[in-house]
């Protein structure tokens, strides 16, 4: 395929190079090398560039993960969240290609894409040592299927390439099927996987391995209901040895506990504040639309003292009443996804009478202002163990299946479920484990689009979201592509429905 033209070529490289802090042992390469005009012709000498040029992939995880339009697309309009404005385009399914909902997904997906293609260009010809270039390459592949991977998702068939090329044949590019993305997808994490290390030094901490070039595998598979697949690729993340559940559910989110890249975290994006300088590296506003409004006038939240935490309390996202019924009673996660009070203080004021707000799971007391340094989870060894139950039971093998629920159950507080439960009964705990384990965590819309089950799920949620749940119907499993996606390129055709 034609190359990029040269001017192209630097226009790409100066968006892929602007300093990427995500990794703490490449943050002085990256301040040294910072310059005002980089020819790729020129990069790409050593391993020091190379490194940085993969860093460089993993910034577009900042514009994905931080957007507070990506954390309303894919949990608002389903059975876990609301938001108290009435006027949400997306829990309304209001949206068409004037106003997406998705934010820029569409067009930082693409620029990741963009750079994981060059990346994986270049160092596949760089005079560097073999192992090196085999493992940045393995990067790129990683986070490149894994922004293909939210691309699918989100709009189902999208444009596909992975060469460089020139600004006008991207622009003229045709959807490619679902199955052609996700083919893709399973090449590259196929190819990851085999040379991605199982884990690195410290100084390293935070980079793609081979447990979550596997993970995300699975989980291709499982989307694409290929159980056999799916439960090889999950049984080698549990094979290996590397990942196993944290003991107590609220660890996992706790900052104050070292949470950060636990035993059961495969892939998180990194963030870095440091409360006692107050000093914001990379940060996210995700406390600010979780916790309690802010009382007026007051360093209160919902009448509580959070002691010295002084943050915008917005209150956005909002738990329904349908996912606080699905916590059977001594579950232990309870009490983390919800929000009732803080230590020994009860709040005094709800959303709405006898509601609770967002807890403990999405609260960070080192932040200040709208900046959190809490790590965000993409990939964890709970998912792995729930893929598993899924595919199993999708294999008619309700023994293993009950296998690996009642790890996460045991985790929960809750009794094992009974070898005499079915694969209906099985099907849909799945529904609801998923539901309270991964609320937050960027999944709910995508497990229920994939299950068939978003226009149910929006419907049960009535009394939190009425309008919402008159308007949503089946196209709404993907959003509508920009109106000036498809200006700057009419080979698109748009969704159903918009």
């Amino acid at each position: 395929m034609k190359r990029t033209s040269k001017l192209y070529k630097i226009g790409a490289f100066l968006a892929l190079l602007v300093g990427s802090p995500y990794l703490t042992s490449c943050e002085k390469s990256l301040d040294e090398e910072a310059k005002t005009f980089i020819n790729p012709d020129d990069f790409f000498s050593n391993e020091t560039q190379c490194i940085q040029a993969v860093n460089g992939v993993y910034e577009t995880l900042y514009d994905i993960y931080s957007s507070p339009d990506y954390w309303r697309m894919v949990d608002l309009g389903t059975d876990v969240a609301y938001s108290k404005d009435v006027n949400s385009s997306v829990q309304n399914y209001e949206y068409g290609s004037g106003n997406t909902g998705t934010g820029n997904l569409w067009l930082n997906a693409f620029a990741g894409i963009k750079n994981s293609n060059l990346v994986i260009s270049r160092v596949s010809k760089a005079p560097i040592d073999g192992a090196i270039k085999d493992r940045v390459i393995g990067e790129a592949k990683f986070l490149r299927a894994l922004y293909y991977f939210n691309l699918s998702n989100t709009f189902g068939a999208v444009p596909l390439w992975t060469d460089e090329i020139v600004i006008e044949s991207i622009s003229s590019l045709e959807r490619s099927s679902l199955e052609d993305v996700r083919k893709q997808i399973v090449k590259d994490l196929s190819e990851a996987e085999g040379v991605l290390p199982l884990s690195y030094p410290s100084s390293d901490v935070g980079r793609v391995t081979k447990g979550a070039a596997q993970t995300l595998l699975a989980k291709v598979y499982l989307y694409a209901k290929d159980w056999k697949n799916a439960k090889a690729t999950a049984e080698k993340v549990v094979n290996s040895g590397t990942y196993s559940l944290m003991s107590d559910y609220s660890q996992l989110f706790d900052v104050n506990t070292g949470f950060k890249n636990n035993q059961e975290s495969i892939f998180e994006v990194q963030y870095l504040r440091e409360p006692t300088s107050n000093k914001n590296t990379r940060t996210h506003s995700m406390i600010s639309y979780y916790i309690p409004q802010r009382d007026a006038g007051k360093s209160t939240y919902a009448g509580v003292d959070f002691g010295k935490l002084v943050v915008d309390g917005w209150s956005v996202f909002l738990p329904t009443a349908k996912l606080v019924t699905m916590f059977e009673t001594g579950d232990k996660r309870k009490d983390i996804v919800l929000g009732y009070g803080f230590k020994d203080q009860k709040f005094t004021s709800f959303p709405k009478p006898g509601y609770p707000w967002f807890g403990s799971k999405f609260w960070d007391l080192n932040a200040r202002g709208q900046a959190s340094g809490k790590d965000l989870y993409v990939l964890r060894y709970a998912d792995v163990l729930l893929m598993l139950s899924e595919a199993e039971n999708e294999l008619d093998n309700i023994s293993g299946s009950l296998k690996w629920m009642n790890m996460i159950r045991e985790r929960a507080g809750l009794p094992a479920l009974a070898s005499s439960t079915t694969k209906a009964e099985i099907t849909e705990k799945i529904f609801t484990e998923r539901a309270i384990e991964f609320v937050g965590e960027f999944q709910r819309r995508f497990d229920l689009n994939r299950w068939g089950k978003l226009v149910e799920a929006a419907k049960s949620v009535a009394v939190d979201n009425p309008i919402g749940a008159a308007k949503v119907r089946p196209y709404h499993q993907y959003y509508p592509i920009s109106q000036d996606e498809i200006i700057k390129n009419p080979n698109l055709k748009q969704n159903d429905g918009y």
